[in-house]
């Protein structure tokens, strides 16, 4: 009799380890969120997420990456912008001061002015700077993935008064004044072409931003569907655990009672 009470006693105190282990198990998925929080939960499981994980922080980097070239193609655009006005009001002084009806001493303060515009112009082009670098006549890279090939060329042109073609222009002069018009619209027109290339640039910045954020969703989505879990499962299977664990409980401690019963009536 007492060695049935305890082979029932072993089968219920095994029943009760694997009920409190599994209760362990569901504790942890639902304290974690994760259906895979150790190696032998779903080894295969296991290194399909982490190469995903691996893949969403390159790709991230990657997408911070582009943004960078977003920011650059940003400032040098602004600068830009700011030269194409200074350009405009260059012109509209040149053909002031080409006009038969602007007197000497009017050409020489539209001179002053000019030159004043073109000290600006080669500021921009000096001063204009991101992370101590010189943005204008710059070439570079971004990297936006993985393979050498997948990088966004970022070229902004050179911005000074020399390279515009505006150098050894006074407006004292009224042959070099009218003549000037021309070379400042010709000069609007090259910052002009500049600010197409940089805006093709972040055009494709933009486009490139936007698929890595999909490709970042797709690719947390693919994890997961993996390694989260399920709660509404796990919910489910800690209730019957629960259930499981107390009840072998309970029928461990009725067991004990019964073999002291029957130890106690042998004895008798």
């Amino acid at each position: 009799m007492v060695g049935i009470f305890n082979n029932e006693g072993f089968g219920t105190q095994r029943r009760l380890g694997q009920a409190q282990n599994k209760l362990n198990k569901t504790l942890g998925r639902l304290s974690s969120g994760r259906r895979i929080n150790q190696a032998s939960d779903d080894a295969a499981g296991l290194q399909i997420a982490n190469n995903l994980r691996a893949d969403i922080r390159v790709l991230n980097q990657a997408r911070r990456n582009a943004g960078t070239g977003l920011a650059i193609t940003n400032i040098a655009d602004g600068s830009l912008s700011q030269a194409s006005d200074l350009l405009t009001r260059a012109a509209e002084i040149s053909l002031q001061a080409s006009s038969g009806t602007t007197s000497d001493a009017g050409r020489d303060a539209l001179n002053q002015e000019l030159q004043g515009i073109f000290a600006e112009l080669d500021s921009l082009g000096q001063n204009t700077r991101f992370d101590g670098r010189s943005l204008f006549g710059s070439d570079l890279d971004v990297q936006v993935g993985e393979g050498s090939s997948e990088k966004v060329n970022v070229n902004i042109d050179n911005l000074s008064s020399g390279d515009l073609g505006l150098s050894g222009i006074d407006l004292n002069d009224p042959a070099q004044a009218s003549a000037a018009v021309g070379q400042i619209t010709s000069a609007i027109e090259q910052v002009s072409a500049s600010r197409g290339s940089i805006g093709a640039t972040q055009q494709r910045l933009n486009t490139t931003i936007e698929q890595l954020q999909t490709r970042v969703i797709d690719i947390q989505s693919a994890e997961s569907q993996i390694a989260d879990a399920d709660i509404a499962e796990e919910v489910v299977n800690l209730t019957k655990f629960k259930i499981l664990s107390q009840a072998n409980v309970s029928a461990l401690a009725q067991g004990n009672n019964l073999k002291a019963q029957s130890v106690l009536s042998l004895l008798n």
